[in-house]
């Protein structure tokens, strides 16, 4: 009987922390005020078949910001469930991420974990992280940019780390488009040649003022890769 009440006091314990966990982060993520949650659910597609389905989740504060990724792909009889998040400050558009991690089914090899410089209280920042995104943080600062035409997100240069690879991603609007008025299209390469060239369109969206990613696509060994958005969904918290 003791060792039974012994477990269920381990038990209470360790529900009691998850939860003021849970809820301290949702406290330091609200920061006393309204949250923006836009919500976006894609389809991947290759060669032209539709191969999974991709949800990008972003809870958007004035000080602090979340953005959640998970997708679920399947091609050449492979399947690989991806789960990613990246949390950051925010001061207006500028954003300073604190930690990333990203974890691929299939072992550690496509796993990566890395704290930012403040979320472990380091007295300095180390060289490989100084100015540099992860790739969620990189999407979101580029979906903040003004909504404007001189500003849309196709004149930018993100640095980005994955890992251990860093990459410049270049963007530029793609030339002689024809596209609705709220969409922008860039091309998107890599200075450093170590990520493939890609198209990224963006939609604009008023209410909030976001540039939602309408889609994303690359050349694979087995055919064009396509993420296309089907739906968004716009909330507060």
């Amino acid at each position: 009987m003791r060792a039974a009440s012994e477990l269920d006091s381990l038990i209470w314990r360790r529900a009691t922390i998850t939860i003021l966990s849970s809820l301290a982060a949702f406290l330091a993520l609200s920061s006393g005020a309204s949250a923006e949650v836009v919500v976006s659910r894609y389809v991947v597609s290759l060669a032209g078949v539709r191969v999974g389905d991709a949800i990008l989740h972003t809870t958007l504060s004035a000080k602090r910001y979340k953005v959640t990724v998970s997708a679920d792909v399947g091609a050449l009889l492979l399947n690989t469930k991806i789960q990613g998040e990246a949390l950051g400050s925010r001061a207006g558009a500028k954003l300073t991420p604190e930690h990333f991690r990203m974890v691929a089914s299939g072992g550690e090899e496509g796993s990566v974990d890395t704290h930012f410089a403040g979320a472990a209280g380091a007295a300095k920042v180390p060289p490989q992280l100084q100015g540099v995104f992860d790739p969620l943080s990189a999407l979101l600062v580029t979906s903040l940019r003004p909504v404007s035409p001189p500003a849309h997100p196709c004149h930018s240069v993100l640095p980005i780390l994955m890992g251990r690879a860093r990459f410049n991603l270049r963007l530029q609007p793609k030339p002689a488009t024809e596209a609705p008025a709220t969409i922008v299209i860039c091309q998107a390469d890599d200075t450093g040649q170590q990520a493939p060239p890609m198209e990224i369109a963006f939609m604009r969206l008023l209410k909030p003022q976001f540039w939602l990613v309408e889609h994303v696509s690359f050349e694979t060994p087995n055919g064009t890769m396509t993420i296309g958005r089907v739906e968004t969904a716009v909330s507060q918290l």
